[in-house]
């Protein structure tokens, strides 16, 4: 069995871990991260597991953390993906890596992939693009041929411990309120339940920004304030110029 893990509210994470995933055959299966877990979840040590999550900040997200905790492994090998938006993933993705082998998994191989910039969606727009993609097909290939050998190394991840202190940020949605019609399709979907049931109030308390409320809304009636998206891109659009390289570890 290979198991697609994944923690995706925009959806570039699961795109990624899909364009992976299909070079490999057997049965494959999803466990969506953005979806709570309410019981332990025990994968066996002939599976494969790809863990996918966005990066924010340089740290994964901590709701896919804890959420994350709940599934073990025996040994099962295990490959480890973070996207992030042109800027930089710092410590993401060996964070991600130690989330994992802690719940008895062994990471063979991970990386980091530029997709869309969440909130600044001029930063890597379209990507990942056909190069990506076949980048991302290979390092699958690569994986199954690392799965072959007599002997499985964990790769050297970049990165720092303790990792990088995480400042949360709360971006402000706005509702209009002429255009949504009440379906409360953010409210379902939201991960961490921080919307209201109509879909007029967050929550700010809870929110944690990953714009799923937006990408899923079906009337296209939720965004950020363009005054906040361009006062975003004047204090730290310079780092997200220029286009980063993905990532590859075996």
């Amino acid at each position: 069995m290979i198991y697609n893990i994944t923690f995706s509210p925009t959806g570039s994470s699961m795109t990624v871990a899909e364009q992976m995933i299909e070079v490999f055959d057997g049965e494959k299966t999803v466990i969506d991260l953005c979806e709570d877990i309410t019981e332990e979840i025990n994968i066996e040590p002939e599976d494969v597991c790809v863990f996918s999550v966005p990066c924010y900040g340089g740290r994964i997200p901590q709701t896919a953390r804890e959420r994350i905790q709940k599934i073990q492994g025996t040994k099962t090998p295990a490959v480890v993906c973070v996207t992030f938006g042109n800027r930089a993933f710092e410590d993401a993705l060996l964070e991600l890596a130690d989330v994992v082998c802690a719940n008895g998994f062994e990471v063979i191989g991970g990386c980091a992939v530029v997709t869309e910039h969440n909130i600044m969606h001029i930063y890597g727009k379209g990507w990942p693009d056909t190069l990506d993609k076949e980048q991302i097909r290979q390092f699958g290939m690569d994986i199954i041929q690392k799965l072959k050998g007599d002997k499985i190394e964990k790769p050297e991840f970049p990165g720092n411990q303790p990792y990088k202190e995480w400042h949360g940020i709360t971006v402000p949605i706005f509702v209009d309120e002429d255009i949504c019609t009440n379906c409360g399709s953010c409210a379902v979907r939201c991960p961490v339940q921080a919307i209201s049931k109509d879909g007029r109030t967050v929550d700010k308390t809870v929110c944690i920004s990953c714009m799923r409320c937006i990408t899923i809304c079906p009337k296209k009636c939720r965004s950020v304030a363009e005054e906040y998206v361009n006062g975003l891109i004047e204090k730290v659009g310079t780092a997200c110029e220029g286009r980063k390289e993905n990532k590859f570890y075996l």
